[in-house]
């Protein structure tokens, strides 16, 4: 423990990991995945994830709903192998699931009442994991539904815990910063919202200026569209998302970064 304490001194007086100004064009996904990769590993976390896309409220389409339930939208150091037979066998028996949506602060699988879940326990002692934290961090509208870094560690639960006690407090700004640039870049390389192209440029130009508070003749008139055809793309829209009217639509598109 006492070599981990100066290690994590030594992080610390890093200038790569202290708080300064990044330019989001500069960064790609791989490489600031690559970067946490290289910082965690230095405190011997054995893999990390980080969920690419807030879904809160966001009921989308059986595409979109079959890709979160896989884990499909999660990325990092985690084998896909082993991220697909979590998904696929252990989620539903590991108490951890359960707690993700409503955590807002750090939640260490040592503090959850009756252990981890032998299955899942089981499971990622298989993998070499004793220890996992799950870092919850706010999307656009500063809610927490399903956006977090994964953390998994060889040590033993209450070894861990007195650990990650030393490190949190430097560690999770960290993970914010890299939050954050995550999400820019996740929008440009990454938002399946964008990259499967579920709405038409012309749908996504019309939503733009719905959310202006334009009405619907005067968009019409502007894109030199039927108000009906402007209605038309307005209604898939709100089927795609699972909305119930115009209001929550443009929530929710603001929620995953297409507004």
């Amino acid at each position: 423990m006492q070599d981990m304490e100066h290690l994590i001194l030594q992080l610390k007086q890093q200038p790569v990991f202290q708080e300064q100004p990044v330019l989001a064009v500069e960064c790609t996904w791989d490489k600031l995945l690559s970067e946490l990769d290289e910082l965690l590993s230095q405190l011997d976390f054995g893999y990390f994830t980080y969920s690419v896309l807030t879904r809160n409220s966001v009921v989308a389409s059986d595409s979109m709903k079959s890709r979160w339930e896989n884990g499909s939208d999660i990325v990092g150091s985690l084998p896909d192998s082993v991220v697909k037979a979590y998904y696929k066998d252990i989620v539903n028996h590991d108490p951890v699931w359960d707690k993700l949506p409503d955590i807002q602060a750090p939640l260490l699988t040592s503090d959850l009442s009756g252990g981890q879940g032998v299955y899942a326990e089981t499971f990622w002692k298989k993998h070499g994991i004793a220890s996992r934290a799950y870092i919850p961090m706010p999307s656009k509208s500063n809610k927490y539904w399903f956006h977090y870094f994964g953390l998994f560690h060889k040590l033993p639960a209450d070894e861990f815990a007195q650990l990650y006690t030393k490190m949190g407090e430097w560690l999770v700004p960290i993970l914010m910063r890299y939050h954050t640039l995550l999400q820019v870049v996740a929008e440009k390389e990454q938002n399946p919202f964008k990259r499967q192209e579920l709405l038409s440029g012309t749908c996504l130009q019309i939503l733009k200026m719905t959310a202006q508070g334009m009405p619907v003749k005067s968009i019409a008139d502007r894109l030199a569209l039927t108000e009906e055809g402007i209605t038309y793309h307005i209604t898939r829209a709100k089927r795609v998302f699972g909305a119930r009217n115009k209001t929550q639509l443009i929530a929710m598109m603001y929620e995953v970064g297409l507004l």
